[in-house]
């Protein structure tokens, strides 16, 4: 089960936040000196570093201060991903029962789908195979058209025999 926590458009400030200060109390613990001892050596001072050990606690702070850094790098890198593809699924056209509405979607393609959807729309009830014909793409590049087009809504396929039956989508 996935946590989902939406925190509008500050949450990207807000990782910012937290990555720069994670960053930055790292780099605080791991520059931090060792302690020095001095010695007295003919009269003079002389300093003996000792070894430097990590102690229980800067390692839990090093295990929670990089996760909460990583997290907000995660959070700052695919969060605007996900609200690119939410906005294509919000904006995707869909055919409803008239011709109009499936000629305005299709003035709305580009390239090859714009293309292949003209196709169905003249003919309205078309086998895959006649659009192959039709179009002169290749069998797999109207598959994987037609797939766009019924993944946005504007298409139906239905099995014929051995091949399948491409019309325009109703409501």
């Amino acid at each position: 089960m996935a946590l989902k926590v939406k925190l509008g458009t500050q949450g990207i400030l807000i990782s910012a936040i937290v990555l720069v200060i994670s960053v930055l109390l790292l780099i605080d613990r791991l520059l931090a000196t060792s302690p020095i001892q001095l010695t007295l050596v003919d009269g003079r001072a002389v300093p003996i570093e000792g070894a430097s050990y990590f102690s229980l606690n800067d390692v839990l702070f090093f295990i929670i201060t990089a996760w909460l850094g990583g997290m907000s790098f995660l959070y700052i890198v695919i969060s605007p991903k996900e609200k690119e593809v939410s906005e294509l699924k919000e904006n995707s056209p869909v055919i409803t029962e008239n011709k109009n509405a499936a000629l305005l979607a299709a003035s709305m393609l580009e390239g090859d789908e714009k293309t292949l959807l003209q196709q169905v729309i003249d003919s309205n009830d078309i086998l895959q195979r006649e659009l192959i014909l039709k179009t002169g793409f290749s069998e797999p590049k109207v598959s994987r058209l037609l797939d766009k087009l019924e993944r946005r809504g504007l298409i139906l396929r239905r099995r014929d025999g051995m091949g399948n039956r491409i019309s325009l989508k109703n409501g």
